[in-house]
């Protein structure tokens, strides 16, 4: 009779609590959309040489919030960004995902030569509404779908001209992305990347959702091992929907028939070589994966050991090379999860992508000179003095200012940890 009147007081409490957790996170959103607003300079216009040269943060500029109103399911929150026309991929990577999401979407304006600086043109101010307007309606149809719990921000930042707008300010997004945060476990997991059905089902399990937090609390990084398809297109697709969805026995037997690769394996081993995809396809158990320079995985951690991203890095290349190198100075170690992964699903190379590659390919193969504002100069120098500062013991990853202030006046938000690495051995990096 205990027990039944229990079950009764809580069917009848649980839909007053459920609306005051709703109100209590809208009135949140409000306050942090507000705060990131706040304060807010005249519109400034980014410039190509003077966000390389000058090492200018990023101008971002928030336009609009989306929260889920829907309980999360569990303490894991896949973290996320992207550009605006990539909203499909969003979508895509949200159906395979049962948890929270944050997702920080970012639209590029360029600045008409007859606008007075400062100021959006009108033409900017409904393509703004217009973007936001199919943003609402995505989010409409995540929120009715029983699928991932999704938060979004709008962010834009205004150009003077359309080759500037291809400093995609990857890691402040990665950033701003993690404001939104509210659990303790977090992954922030490129939108081009499907993620496993086992990932969902294993958090679904609250014993092995402490035992990760356990390890993660303790800076070990459970890396979800990465798979691209054979095929690139819409056979590449279906190849990768299907692969995110089958169990490990069936994926090992897609990657013995060369239907599904090591990611990224033909154009940069190092990147994930040291997963050692073999020994993960062949065991059930976790095993630890010593760093190597240029190690690359997508990982789990935890938000009071987890560093911030270096905002310093615009464009395309070297930016999680760094991010998981200042792991190893910050003391993590890297531990495979035994039955999750990712998939890349094929999309068109981006334009700053192929340009840094083109740049590359001419300083490495025909010993080329760039200069000082070519994007492949600019990361491989940031890359450079992070090394150095990683060997000397003095890194820290840069973060937007407004971050930390809003970090800092909203308690609700998961607060700032100091952060101290150790100096590495030059040898690593070799």
């Amino acid at each position: 009779m205990l027990l039944f009147l229990m079950l009764v007081g809580w069917h009848a409490t649980a839909p007053t609590a459920v609306a005051e957790h709703v109100e209590q996170r809208q009135e949140q959103r409000q306050a942090l959309k507000d705060c990131l607003m706040e304060d807010r300079p005249q519109l400034r216009i980014t410039t190509w040489n003077e966000s390389l040269l000058s090492d200018t943060l990023p101008n971002l500029v928030l336009h609009e919030l989306w929260w889920s109103k829907r309980p999360r399911r569990f303490d894991v929150t896949v973290v996320t960004q992207l550009s605006i026309d990539r909203i499909p991929a969003l979508f895509n990577q949200c159906t395979t995902y049962l948890g929270p999401m944050s997702a920080a979407v970012y639209l590029p304006l360029v600045h008409p030569l007859d606008q007075p600086r400062g100021t959006l043109s009108s033409a900017h101010e409904a393509q703004l509404e217009d973007q936001a307007a199919q943003m609402t309606t995505m989010f409409k149809k995540m929120e009715a779908a029983d699928k991932c719990q999704l938060d979004m921000m709008l962010l834009y930042e205004v150009f003077d001209h359309k080759d500037s707008a291809m400093l995609y300010p990857v890691n402040s997004l990665r950033n701003f992305a993690r404001m939104q945060v509210r659990t303790p476990l977090l992954s922030a997991i490129d939108v081009d990347m499907m993620i496993s059905a086992g990932l969902s089902e294993d958090l679904n399990d609250k014993v092995r959702l402490a035992q990760l937090a356990a390890r993660a609390l303790i800076k070990v990084a459970t890396v979800l091992p990465a798979f691209e398809p054979s095929r690139q297109g819409v056979v590449g697709r279906q190849m990768a929907d299907k692969a995110v969805t089958v169990s490990k026995a069936e994926l090992e037997q897609m990657f013995n028939t060369r239907l599904m690769l090591q990611f990224k394996k033909k154009v940069f081993k190092r990147g994930h070589t040291p997963t050692n995809y073999t020994r993960w396809l062949k065991t059930d158990t976790a095993y630890m994966v010593p760093y190597k320079h240029m190690y690359e995985p997508w990982f789990i951690t935890h938000w009071d050991v987890m560093p911030w991203f270096h905002s310093d890095f615009k464009g395309y290349g070297l930016n999680k090379i760094v991010y998981v190198a200042s792991l190893n100075y910050f003391g993590f170690t890297f531990e495979t999860h035994p039955q999750a992964w990712l998939v890349h699903r094929p999309h068109e190379d981006t334009k700053v992508r192929k340009m840094v590659a083109r740049q590359a390919s001419d300083v490495n193969k025909l010993n080329a000179r760039l200069p000082t504002h070519a994007l492949y100069t600019k990361v491989t120098r940031l890359f450079g003095l992070a090394k150095r500062a990683m060997i000397k013991g003095t890194f820290m990853p840069r973060l937007d200012p407004r971050i930390q202030q809003c970090m800092t006046k909203l308690p609700w938000l998961q607060q700032l940890k100091a952060m101290a690495g150790t100096p590495i051995d030059p040898s690593v990096f070799v």
